[in-house]
């Protein structure tokens, strides 16, 4: 007899026990907590995408606006950490779009970061969208491609965008009180979506207020002479030249034009602004003066918030921030202004307001974000004079 209580009492532990088990599994399922929200981290980790040998004081400028955040007690509490990664498998060579989408899908899967800065140029940008937008991270591009943002509703542009660049530098080249230009010549990179992007943009506006394109040439990534665009371009002698594309290639082929004796005036992009590179190719920087670039920032601006700007990041990295470096100090600052007014890490929540961002004063100022998810802000033009970068003005929206 006893032998079939002890029997029947070790049926009914075993059935209570699974019973347990199987409650506390579920119990488990429910307080776990949601790993899209990132909740219980201590730290607020953000992706950086970050090219090793090009435009590198984007990466610089948003360090400088993680340094301050977390000087004043972190984004809801919590420091802020970045975690980078190198989309620029060659140093010499440009970022590629591959290497950007592993960059991209590594710290989503395996860093789980709360959302991307970078990448810099719109060819790879437009590769990595999709991959944010999916995943619902916010993304943030150091580059200005209009289409950037058309993956989604996650991704915004931070710098001033190409249809405003080439709409600005097409009227000061145009206007009599400028350049006087009438007629003009473009030159792409072969197989960039910025270029191609922000030419076309220019053409557009030069010729809807009366300007003739009288040439539109390309080059390829890694030419090191430019003998038979320049020709042409000389035959027709333009009175500006758009050429908006990269170092090493443009300033060399500025000072060819030079030597075979074009005198039209060059104009570039934004791009440009990587100004310690792009003024290191040339051994006599004077052969570029006289040309203009638009930009989204100017140390000469006399505000308090980018006075601000420039004295930390200057103390962090001796020597004067530039527009590259004002993109990633204001994407960070944005992001974390949006965490704040979301109250949350609610994705959804912190993507809506961002894109409600209205009167923003960082680096550079945004008056609000558009239904593409473009900013409205002023442009800087720059110019070059005794070989070196100088302000000239300042081109409301």
């Amino acid at each position: 007899m006893r032998v079939r209580i002890f029997a029947l009492t070790s049926v009914i532990l075993s059935a209570l026990l699974s019973i347990y088990l199987s409650g506390c599994e579920r119990i488990s399922q429910v307080v776990q907590p949601d790993a899209t929200t990132t909740a219980t981290e201590t730290t607020l980790k953000i992706g950086v995408i970050q090219p090793s040998n090009t435009f590198t004081t984007f990466s610089q400028g948003a360090e400088t606006a993680r340094v301050q955040i977390n000087e004043m007690g972190g984004v809801l509490g919590m420091p802020v950490e970045f975690i980078s990664r190198n989309n620029q498998p060659v140093a010499t060579e440009p970022p590629t779009p591959e290497a950007s989408v592993t960059a991209a899908n590594e710290l989503i899967e395996m860093e789980n970061v709360f959302a991307l800065l970078g990448p810099i140029y719109s060819t790879n940008s437009v590769e990595v969208g999709p991959i944010a937008q999916h995943a619902q991270r916010l993304m943030l591009p150091g580059s200005s491609g209009a289409n950037v943002p058309a993956a989604g509703d996650y991704v915004f542009l931070i710098t001033v965008p190409n249809p405003f660049q080439g709409k600005v530098m097409a009227s000061f080249a145009m206007n009599p009180d400028e350049l006087g230009a009438k007629t003009a010549a473009t030159i792409i990179e072969e197989g960039d979506v910025y270029t191609t992007d922000l030419v076309a943009a220019f053409e557009a506006a030069f010729q809807e207020i009366g300007g003739e394109i009288v040439y539109s040439g390309a080059y390829i990534v890694g030419d090191t002479t430019f003998a038979a665009l320049l020709t042409d371009i000389h035959n027709v002698q333009p009175d500006v030249i758009f050429c908006p594309g990269f170092q090493p290639e443009v300033p060399s082929l500025i000072s060819e034009a030079r030597e075979i004796g074009i005198t039209g005036t060059f104009l570039g992009g934004s791009a440009w602004d990587d100004r310690e590179r792009f003024l290191s190719i040339l051994a006599d920087n004077t052969v570029l003066d006289g040309s203009y670039y638009p930009t989204n920032f100017s140390v000469a601006t006399q505000d308090t918030d980018v006075q601000a700007f420039v004295g930390s990041y200057t103390a962090l990295f001796e020597r004067p921030p530039d527009g590259i470096a004002a993109s990633g100090y204001d994407a960070m600052r944005l992001l974390a202004r949006a965490i704040e007014t979301a109250g949350s890490l609610d994705r959804v929540a912190v993507r809506d307001a961002f894109a409600a961002v209205s009167g923003y004063k960082g680096a550079t100022t945004i008056s609000h974000y558009d239904e593409n998810r473009l900013p409205v802000k002023s442009l800087t033009i720059q110019t070059i004079t005794g070989g070196q970068v100088e302000h000239y003005k300042v081109i409301e929206p």
